[in-house]
């Protein structure tokens, strides 16, 4: 198994992630009363930034800030049972001016 730097961070900085959720029509329902009754966890580590739901709430949108690629795992695993999940790390545009000027 690969054990490269990639999941560290400089410093305290923490990882940004953005979620594009589909649910199912089949699975909206109980997709909708899992979140009345559960709502979102959020695990120690993970913060929410922001969240969208299309008006057909079959799709959302979140983004994320966490400590790691596992603790967005522990939000999303009670979930995948109903959605698909397209989960990716990114960065902002200040920091990718800073990688962009370092790396030229």
């Amino acid at each position: 198994m690969w054990r490269g730097n990639a999941a560290k961070h400089q410093g305290d900085r923490k990882m940004l992630f953005v979620c594009y959720v589909t649910i199912d029509p089949e699975s909206r329902d109980e997709a909708m009363a899992r979140l009345k009754e559960d709502g979102i966890v959020e695990p120690m580590g993970v913060k929410l930034i922001g969240a969208w739901i299309a008006l057909t709430q079959q799709e959302t949108w979140c983004i994320f800030e966490a400590d790691s690629a596992e603790a967005i795992m522990k939000l999303y695993e009670p979930w995948t049972d109903l959605n698909v999940h397209q989960i990716a790390p990114v960065m902002d545009f200040v920091d990718l001016k800073k990688y962009v000027d370092a790396n030229d």
